[in-house]
């Protein structure tokens, strides 16, 4: 989603595809981090991304990324199912993390 919303921007307002390119990388690392488990890596991603494009960016894409979590959350709180194709592509991980020994487990 926050790929698409600077994909979104005017053509005219459109930067180049180099910093397009490296707004994609900021924002995919900004994520990564503060969904990651090392404070000081959300910490340094959170600097980054105020200091290329201000804190309103930094809140803006915050907020997205805790929205996100939200619906996860949401989500898994309403045992919402799976499906078919999510089933197997998540079979690996789920087997890792003994996911579908889990009580609240649903197929």
């Amino acid at each position: 989603m926050l790929r698409e919303s600077v994909d979104a921007i005017p053509a005219d307002d459109r930067p180049s595809d180099d910093e397009t390119a490296a707004r994609h990388h900021l924002l995919e690392s900004f994520v990564a981090a503060v969904v990651g488990d090392d404070p000081d890596r959300a910490d340094r991603a959170r600097a980054e991304l105020a200091e290329a494009y201000g804190d309103e960016w930094l809140v803006d894409t915050a907020a997205v990324v805790a929205n996100f979590e939200m619906m996860t959350r949401l989500a898994d709180g309403t045992g919402a199912r799976l499906y078919p194709a999510q089933w197997e592509a998540t079979a690996a991980i789920r087997a890792e993390h003994g996911i579908d020994g889990f009580a609240s487990h649903r197929h």
